[in-house]
């Protein structure tokens, strides 16, 4: 009888549990772009990032995570990003990470949004991130997964990067609103 109850409770913890989904880094990309001295954008990516989506038996999304190890920007000019990690910015040794978990996840006609906990330099804010996720295929190698795009518009001052430097017209050298895209692959994790 008591067998019969440790392997009760082992489906109903299995059950519970749903399916995970790891990031698979290789295949996957976390961008951004803010405008520049009100000519331009610059456009950059961060280059070390892992998260997680857990779905339940049924389908349906569960939990995504993510982190970003903020020392790993990369504009594609070593200066800008020194000064990216400084505390003028990120400040990378106080706040080594950029982290972010949902709350919910809402469905609609043209895909999902995640509502969740955004930290960036210390400080949690709750945001709204609209995403798609395609259905799960087998890769050559026999492993399932599944792709997610989606992005959000963060306001930098918000979360306590108050640069601003302005140019001789007024205008900010550094716009405040930054705009971030993400193309991930997710790769099942095996059981």
């Amino acid at each position: 009888m008591k067998a019969l109850g440790v392997l009760f409770s082992l489906i109903l913890t299995t059950l519970t549990m749903g399916t995970e989904y790891k990031v698979d880094p290789a295949h996957s990309h976390v961008g951004f772009k803010v405008r520049y001295m009100m000519l331009s954008s610059v456009k950059g990516q961060f280059n070390i990032f892992n998260g997680r989506v857990t779905l339940s038996s049924g389908g349906d999304i569960q939990q995504i995570t993510g982190n970003i190890d903020v020392s790993s920007i990369d504009t594609n000019n070593k200066k800008r990003d020194a000064h990216l990690r400084s505390d003028d910015f990120f400040n990378a040794n106080v706040y080594p990470d950029i982290k972010f978990k949902t709350n919910k996840v809402v469905s609609s006609d043209v895909g999902f949004t995640a509502v969740g906990e955004l930290e960036i330099h210390g400080i949690t804010n709750q945001v709204a991130i609209p995403f798609t996720l395609t259905d799960s295929l087998i890769d050559v190698y026999g492993n399932e997964r599944i792709g997610l795009e989606g992005g959000l518009r963060v306001n930098r001052k918000e979360y306590g990067i108050m640069y601003s430097k302005k140019m001789d017209n007024g205008g900010l050298v550094v716009d405040d609103h930054i705009e971030i895209e993400l193309n991930i692959q997710l790769i099942k994790e095996s059981s």
